[in-house]
């Protein structure tokens, strides 16, 4: 009965906000009309997005996404995932250790810093990267990118396992057939109470067989300057970090109907210390030791077939991918401490899919899934101070050899029909997965002196099916309504049946080590208009989420574990606009998300040991308030298409409670700023991040500080020839 007042509740909240946008748009078209004599203004940069798994135009998208261009970030200075996040409505960074150890959420929907399947789906190019059991987010450099596409809200239907708080495309350039090419960009930084940092990228077009087939490179190194003073060994800003990505694609078109596209993909960073701060202003580390690796290779290959009136598609893709966190000194209130956590992933995954190609009012998609991927390792953690009580001494070594192995297949399908003179737009969908995991333990537990050996394979198998329903019209005027109802899903989690049974002895409760899969039901409301000869683009979503029995993360005894802990509610509006002013070459745009998203039905003992889930709390992780203001400026000022090139932006994110021990990072607002003047063939500019040099903490992972990078003050040069 919840869950149908839920729902009631979500579509008559849906239905008042259509109305309002109705009412809305009819006010704003009559003001359209009384514009109809000015200049025309054509927009010649539409984007072009992938969401629905076919080409479409991003206003004519009837979800909330999200697509950046690749000129785009690179104007903003945008060269990965964590800084594209600044730039979406509703999306945050969760928490980090380190390279290759982050987590991001979208709309609050968040469940854990470091155990569990991600509430985000990640994908490369078409592969669908993750690490079973870990939610961290692929490394990626972003330079000579197609776009970032991210798709905010549940997208199980068409993008499977991980999605029930979003999905996060990054797509890359393909290579060009006609004509060689290649371009370099070089940078260099000044950071406030840090060592210098600087980058530099490198792209090469070649045709092999004019016309048939052609291979693109990308290599990108980057040194990031330390910023934080290590008290133990009095060395200043030694948590520096490099970076090397690579990326090579060929394009092969033996045929007219055949394409073929070959990728390997390459990252290895390391970083000095970690992203986890003792003590945030100023930036210090209470460590011995620590560091931390990101490491992978991914090969991928997509094959397309034009059919003529559908077009099949086969992505296969492989990873090997390896995690490395250590770090080790000094937790008040608990002692020293000594943490190594090694993860290796191989993941393999198969798509094949056939979309509609003919213009016809039905378009459709099906296609198969298969998934088979392990993720071998886990933490060491020594603590040979740690008391629970007098003369008590607690568990001071928890050594960790554990492998999760998961393998599952879908089979999914979506249509669209065209009804009305194409007025409206029905759209069903649904996905049916399947997935069979094994955790093999291998742990010891020494506690007083003793030692207790845990030795034991456990399995679960689980089914979900994810259905999605919508609704689309499209007004005169061009303008967009749309409302929906999405479900979305994760893997279920196998914890230590031994961490978990310590921390149901902490607890008082009886806590499963294994958990079936997520589930969350997005009810959602939105409108996408161009007014006043599309010089203003307004956006706006209202939605309402139900995530009942949610999996999230503890610690409890130290430890994490993952376990269904109570229900999740939410709801929330993100209002988005553009605006191309009356001075030739101004934009303005903002957009944000403001929610409420509350955990409920804890149960009362762990409520009494874990204050920050009492009944109505913001989810832990999450904040409630998130915007971008953003401005950009471009005017010729000489010949051969000299340009001046003036970009700001202002991220705000409000504060975020700890789920490990309840302490809150305040709010944040960060400003970006950029200069430049160039050409289509070369550019020069100065930037400067985090202007305000905002300190801060983003988070308190852990018990420790996550903080905002230190301002920069830096230059930029690039060339294409």
């Amino acid at each position: 009965m919840k869950t149908c007042r839920s729902a009631a509740y979500a579509w008559r909240a849906a239905a008042s906000s259509a109305a309002l946008a109705v009412l809305l748009a009819s006010q704003a078209a009559l003001a359209q009309q009384a514009q109809a004599e000015a200049a025309e203004s054509k927009d010649d940069s539409e984007i072009i997005v992938t969401a629905q798994r076919r080409e479409q135009t991003l206003t004519s998208v009837p979800q909330a996404v999200q697509g950046i261009s690749g000129e785009t970030l690179l104007r903003s200075g945008v060269t990965d995932i964590g800084q594209a996040i600044s730039l979406v409505p509703s999306a945050t960074t969760g928490a980090t250790i380190g390279a290759g150890s982050t987590t991001y959420q979208i709309r609050a929907i968040a469940a854990s810093e470091t155990d569990g399947d991600p509430a985000v789906g990640y994908y490369l190019d078409n592969f669908a990267f993750t690490m079973p059991g870990r939610p961290y987010a692929p490394v990626a450099a972003f330079y000579d990118l197609k776009r970032v596409e991210v798709l905010r809200g549940p997208s199980g239907t068409l993008y499977g396992l991980g999605s029930i708080g979003g999905t996060i495309k990054v797509l890359t350039n393909d290579p060009e057939l006609d004509r060689n090419a290649a371009s370099v960009r070089a940078s260099g930084n000044l950071v406030t109470g840090g060592k210098p940092g600087y980058s530099s990228d490198v792209m090469v077009n070649l045709p092999l067989v004019t016309d048939k087939v052609a291979l693109r490179g990308v290599i990108t190194y980057k040194r990031t300057g330390g910023y934080a003073d290590i008290i133990p060994t009095g060395v200043k800003n030694d948590n520096y970090a490099t970076s090397f990505t690579g990326r090579v694609k060929l394009l092969a078109k033996p045929t007219d109907n055949l394409t073929i596209r070959l990728s390997a993909w390459r990252n290895n960073t390391k970083q000095n210390w970690s992203d986890r701060i003792t003590f945030a202003d100023p930036a210090s580390i209470d460590q011995r030791f620590g560091e931390a690796l990101s490491d992978y290779w991914l090969f991928s290959g997509d094959v397309e077939y034009d059919l003529g009136f559908a077009t099949l598609q086969s992505s296969t893709g492989h990873i090997k991918n390896t995690v490395i966190s250590n770090n080790g000194g000094f937790i008040p209130g608990i002692g020293n401490f000594s943490s190594l956590w090694p993860l290796t992933t191989h993941n393999f995954n198969e798509d094949v899919r056939l979309t509609s190609s003919g213009k016809g009012p039905l378009q459709y998609i099906v296609g198969f899934f298969y998934q088979k991927g392990d993720t071998f390792g886990g933490q060491t953690v020594q603590l040979p101070d740690f008391v629970v009580a007098p003369g008590v001494l607690g568990f001071n070594t928890v050594n960790d050899r554990n492998q999760l192995f998961s393998q599952g297949w879908a089979v999914y399908g979506e249509a669209t029909y065209a009804a009305f003179d194409r007025k409206l737009d029905i759209t069903v969908g649904g996905r049916y997965y399947k997935e069979k995991r094994r955790f093999e333990e291998n742990s010891q537990l020494e506690i007083a002196g003793g030692v207790i050996p845990n030795r034991s394979t456990t399995r679960s198998s689980n089914s979900t099916f994810n259905p999605r329903f919508n609704l689309a019209y499209h007004a005169p005027g061009g303008g967009l309504l749309y409302v929906e109802a999405a479900k979305g899903f994760r893997s279920g989690a196998i914890s230590s049946a031994s961490i978990v049974g310590a921390s149901n002895a902490v607890l008082g409760v009886n806590l499963s080590n294994i958990s079936p899969p997520d589930t969350l039901w997005n009810y959602e409301a939105g409108l996408k208009w161009a007014l006043f000869n599309n010089t203003v683009q307004v956006e706006l979503a209202a939605y309402y989420v139900d995530w009942p029995r949610a999996q999230i993360e503890l610690s409890p005894a130290l430890q994490t574990i993952v376990a269904q802990v109570g229900d999740v509610r939410g709801h929330g509006i993100e209002p988005s606009i553009t605006w191309r002013t009356p001075v030739q070459g101004l934009t303005l745009n903002f957009n944000g998300n403001f929610n409420s998203t509350t955990i409920h039905n804890v149960a009362a003992p762990i409520v009494a040991k874990i204050p920050q889930l009492r009944e109505g709390n913001q989810l832990p992780g999450t904040a409630k308030t998130t915007f971008n203001l953003g401005g950009t400026y471009n005017r010729e000022i000489g010949p051969d298409g000299l340009e001046l090139r003036l970009n700001a932006r202002y991220s705000y994110r409000s504060r975020q409670q700890s789920i490990f021990n309840g302490v809150y990072a305040p709010f944040n607002g960060i400003g970006y700023v950029r200069a430049s003047i160039g050409t289509d063939r070369w550019e020069a500019g100065i930037f400067s991040d985090n202007v305000g040099n905002t300190v801060g903490p983003l988070n308190r992972p852990g018990g420790q500080n996550q903080i905002v990078y230190p301002r920069t003050i830096g230059i930029s040069i690039e060339g294409k020839f």
